[in-house]
């Protein structure tokens, strides 16, 4: 029987928690692209900045519900997605500002308690426990 979930309490804890972490963020990036909630610290609040917010909720959603599914593609998006604040805030560094005085600002994307929780996700998804499942059990 192959049935399609949106979440699964069956799998280890790490990735129970990273399902959570993803959905969550897929909500906030699609309130973002429709300009409510805080200030992502994108340069401009155009359409190049929603286009990147859709995406990167569509990743993180494509992710939680592959990692939920056990899809190995799945999880391969969701890692993706849990390094994409501190890529596009380290692209937009590189491009707009000097990287010795903004650091803070890609190694802290959004704050103490928001980089809290990326650096939270990047943890839970790369953690052995996770790795060995998926390694094991995905497909």
């Amino acid at each position: 029987m192959n049935e399609r979930r949106w979440f699964n309490s069956r799998q280890p804890q790490t990735l129970v928690i990273s399902q959570f972490l993803l959905y969550f963020d897929a909500v906030f990036l699609a309130l973002a692209a429709l300009g409510v909630g805080q200030d992502y610290g994108l340069p401009s609040d155009g359409m190049i900045a929603r286009i990147i917010f859709v995406l990167a909720a569509v990743a993180n959603a494509f992710g939680a519900f592959g990692v939920a599914n056990e899809m190995k593609r799945g999880y391969q998006v969701a890692v993706v997605a849990s390094f994409l604040p501190i890529a596009v805030r380290f692209v937009i560094v590189v491009l707009y500002g000097s990287i010795v005085g903004d650091a803070l600002y890609f190694l802290l994307p959004g704050g103490i308690l928001n980089a809290i929780f990326v650096y939270a996700l990047i943890a839970l998804l790369l953690h052995r426990q996770s790795k060995e499942y998926q390694q094991l059990h995905f497909t």
